[in-house]
């Protein structure tokens, strides 16, 4: 189970756990499977993370265009004082965590940006003549 930004999500992908709005009502149950349709009613009800089944998504903090990748750098060094304490290390994985998912996403949203810019390949018309039955 992995919970990744609504940005990461694929149609096909299996959510995990419900869906709900940022008012609590449930908009989609365990065991959806996402789609297209269903991504975009995602985003304009303002939903902005979902739980997947497995982890389909490498958040491994892949620079983007921020310093999300300099911040998860910085942990170790700003967690020095705190080696033994189960609270601070609790925090400190749940910053990784929400800088990974922030490098992830935005490393998608500049993928997403550089696919677009780049020009589709035009189809190839079939102009050969084609062989007739005998």
């Amino acid at each position: 189970m992995q919970k990744i930004p609504l940005t990461l999500a694929k149609p096909g992908m299996i959510l995990a756990k419900p869906v709900t709005r940022p008012d609590g009502i449930a908009v989609a149950g365990a065991g959806s499977e996402l789609s297209q349709g269903i991504l975009d009613r995602f985003d304009s009800m303002g939903i902005s993370h979902v739980v997947v089944e497995g982890e389909p998504v490498k958040l491994d903090g892949q620079p983007g265009g921020t310093s999300y990748d300099k911040r998860l750098e910085r942990l170790d060094f700003l967690f020095r004082r705190y080696p033994d304490d189960k609270w601070m290390g609790q925090i400190k994985r749940l910053v990784d965590h929400y800088f990974r998912m922030k490098a992830a996403a935005s490393a998608a949203m500049a993928e997403a940006a550089r696919a677009a810019s780049q020009p589709e390949a035009a189809p190839e018309a079939d102009n050969a003549p084609k062989p007739k039955d005998a």
